[in-house]
């Protein structure tokens, strides 16, 4: 009878994992199409309706990371820079926790990182479809170097706790804060956005930004001769200002 009690038991606990697991899957799918629409908006630049898309997503599945990060950067180009901080550490952290999340059934690990790699596919053609400038091939190489990250991480055991929050997210978080006034936790979030993507120029560059506006000449120099190694071109202006405050 205690045998058949503990065999029933099992079974009921597996078909709730089971039921959960697939409440998740259909509640991602459903969102997809709000978040697909949001970044249809942002192509059209309509950002109060890509928000209001990427928050639907959000409300139908609250764990859409990506969704929390596109409407991270609509906020950020809205200029609402405490909106943008509270949905990118949102993003921050769903990336960290799914990256430590033990999956009983690997099937569901792999979808989650098909999903990944399909999001983040639509955002590489949604970026190729806009004029080529610097700042948009250097989007398109990172979000490429993501979808490469996540597709070795399925052949492999994982993302390494470095790589669990991506460099772009990080960089759009440290944007946040840095627009808000906050300083140390901007230079930390550059930080973090370098540890994960070391190309990632921008981040060198706004890390020397920090650097000079604290007064740390000798490190904002090096950050710019970091963001050059990167690939990118750094405004004159701030080395002319890095100079001025170096004789001063």
């Amino acid at each position: 009878m205690e045998i058949r009690q503990i065999v029933a038991g099992s079974v009921v606990s597996i078909m709730l994992v089971t039921a959960a697991a697939a409440q998740v899957v259909n509640a991602r799918e459903r969102a997809r199409s709000s978040y697909d629409a949001g970044l249809a908006h942002m192509q059209n630049e309509a950002f109060d309706a890509a928000a209001e898309s990427f928050r639907g997503a959000i409300i139908i599945d609250p764990t859409y990371e990506m969704a929390h990060y596109m409407l991270g950067r609509v906020y950020l180009m809205q200029r609402q820079y405490a909106a943008a901080t509270n949905s990118l550490i949102k993003a921050r952290d769903i990336f960290a926790t799914q990256a430590n999340q033990n999956f009983d059934n690997k099937a569901e690990l792999q979808r989650r990182r098909r999903e990944s790699v399909n999001d983040l596919t639509a955002i590489i053609t949604q970026l190729q479809q806009r004029p080529q400038t610097p700042q948009v091939q250097e989007q398109i190489r990172q979000y490429t170097e993501r979808r490469r990250q996540v597709e070795d991480a399925d052949r492999q055991s994982g993302l390494t706790p470095q790589l669990a929050v991506p460099g772009f997210v990080w960089l759009s978080l440290g944007s946040a804060y840095f627009r808000s006034g906050r300083l140390g936790e901007a230079e930390q979030a550059y930080l973090s956005a370098i540890d994960a993507d070391a190309k990632l120029g921008e981040a060198h560059n706004n890390l020397a930004v920090v650097y000079m506006e604290t007064g740390r000449l000798d490190q904002a120099e090096k950050s710019v001769k970091a963001a050059e190694r990167a690939g990118m071109q750094v405004a004159p202006a701030l080395k002319d200002e890095i100079r001025k405050r170096r004789k001063s």
